[in-house]
């Protein structure tokens, strides 16, 4: 299990000819909030900046160091990812409120907790405002998520589900 955040930086290194394409700027999940979709992998222009990204299908290795890339010619604009619009970056989670379907405030989201292929395994909390087996693991599942939320609106969870359920280990 790793952290997004833990990714923000690396470089992205091309297996066909090892040349740098870029560094993990940002994840973009699907809007399910199930898996990485793409990586930003920085951007380009002066007056006009447009975002780059690396499709999740070309990424053969998520190492600790880097990144392995099949092919160099994989860097892309957003505009050209399926549904690109439709996306979520890890970053614009944090601080999300995750709460009951009644209303109980759990906490918010610190971070996306992915697993080895970069699969959403669940949330860290930044904050935690309940007591039990949630405020320690300061954690939940993402299979404990019943509404992904919105910008505006929180993730819901049923608390005893959320409690139950604990993030898998690689």
């Amino acid at each position: 299990m790793v952290n997004a955040a833990d990714h923000q930086n690396k470089p992205l290194i091309s297996i066909t000819n090892g040349k740098k394409l870029g560094e993990v700027r940002d994840l973009y999940l699907n809007s399910e909030l199930t898996k990485v979709v793409a990586v930003q992998a920085g951007s380009e222009g002066f007056l006009s900046r447009q975002s780059l990204a690396i499709k999740r299908a070309h990424i053969q290795v998520y190492g600790q160091d880097a990144w392995l890339v099949a092919g160099d010619n994989t860097v892309v604009p957003m505009e050209s990812i399926t549904d690109y619009k439709t996306l979520v970056t890890a970053s614009n989670l944090r601080g999300r409120e995750i709460q009951t379907e009644g209303g109980t405030k759990i906490g918010t989201v610190g971070d996306v907790v992915l697993d080895g292929e970069a699969r959403v395994l669940g949330f860290a909390l930044q904050r935690v405002y309940v007591q039990g087996p949630l405020g320690e693991r300061k954690a939940i599942a993402r299979s404990a998520i019943i509404s992904v939320g919105s910008k505006d609106k929180p993730m819901l969870t049923e608390l005893a589900q959320a409690e139950a359920i604990v993030i898998e280990q690689d």
